[in-house]
């Protein structure tokens, strides 16, 4: 869906250009409002899946709030055009440390998709929580449904902290199927760093964490954030999405709309392109419109390219002083 065939006459080959995406989008709409507008108060997070035998659109979303109640739910949503939602389902952190036999404190990065082998949702959820032996810390939740109404079915943490470079987060995991194999970037923190690390699965289930990738060839910055999607490139799996470098009183921030080839033997990201993302709605802030968290939906029931952004409204910024909105970008293809 992201092929550039079209484009063939201009010389373009493989995917769509990230530079054309950031050229050519266009706002839509507000998709979902904070649940409140007190500072703190969010909602993003999440991945759309597009259900072409259903034509649904299915989101998920994390709803916020100041602490010390943070993110307490995971909410899935429902769509005829991907653009108009209504609430499907919702899980509340209380209800997920009961299904998951952990403490959950809070819930941030989502990701659903669909497994190929069972024909079955897969639900995966960054959650802080208590591990014995390892303490309060993050890891990544899988949840597991023939229906994304639920019932769920808890496989427990998936993605787990406890290496050197991920002793403290293991989570926000951006999760595509690339050739049949699970791709996972995830946000690797040890306390003093965070950076992007490269997990594989067979399954979904079981995965083989590779570690934090070479950027370029080098070492990372001290601090490096992906969220968006991954893509089968004509080079390879191709992250398409932002890049967070800037931390704003405890919020991870950015104006950068960028592309990575991933190279899975060499464990490095070589840069395709980078861009400055400009504010084309009265819901960003002309400085860092997003925080972190957006999503790049290939939609083959419209033949364009959705972009999900969670933008931080102008009138504050920072961990507990923030207001974000889930807004939607289109591509025409």
């Amino acid at each position: 869906m992201l092929s550039a065939r079209k484009f063939a006459g201009f010389g373009w080959q493989g995917l769509v250009p990230a530079a054309y995406l950031l050229r050519a989008r266009r706002f839509k709409r507000v998709v979902l409002e904070p649940p409140d507008y007190n500072p703190g108060s969010w909602r993003g997070a999440g991945k759309v899946l597009v259900d072409v035998e259903r034509g649904e659109y299915l989101l998920t979303c994390r709803p916020r709030k100041a602490h010390p109640v943070r993110g307490y739910a995971v909410e899935i949503y429902s769509s005829r055009d991907g653009e108009e939602f209504k609430l499907l389902a919702s899980i509340a952190k209380e209800e997920l440390s009961e299904m998951a036999k952990l403490e959950v404190r809070s819930i941030e990065g989502q990701q659903l998709l669909l497994d190929p082998a069972t024909g079955r949702y897969h639900l995966y959820l960054a959650v802080d929580n208590f591990t014995p032996g390892r303490g309060y810390g993050w890891d990544t939740l899988l949840l597991v449904s023939d229906d994304p109404r639920g019932p769920w079915e808890c496989r427990g943490l998936v993605l787990r902290r406890g290496d050197s470079y991920d002793s403290v987060e293991a989570r926000d995991a951006v999760i595509d199927v690339v050739d049949g194999l699970y791709v996972a970037l995830y946000k690797a923190s040890d306390g003093s760093r965070v950076n992007a690390a490269l997990a594989v699965s067979s399954d979904g289930v079981e995965w083989r964490k590779l570690g934090v990738l070479k950027l370029d060839g080098g070492s990372q910055p001290g601090y490096l954030l992906l969220s968006g999607r991954i893509l089968a490139g004509a080079l390879g799996p191709v992250f398409v999405g932002f890049e967070s470098r800037v931390v704003v009183e405890g919020a991870a921030v950015t104006d950068t709309f960028s592309s990575y080839l991933i190279d899975l033997r060499g464990l490095n990201l070589v840069r395709l392109f980078s861009g400055r993302w400009e504010p084309r709605s009265p819901y960003e802030r002309p400085d860092y419109p997003v925080h972190s968290y957006c999503d790049v939906v290939p939609d083959p029931l419209r033949d364009r390219i959705l972009i999900y952004v969670e933008a931080i409204d102008p009138s504050g910024i920072g961990l507990n002083k923030e207001v974000d909105r889930l807004l939607l970008y289109e591509v025409p293809l």
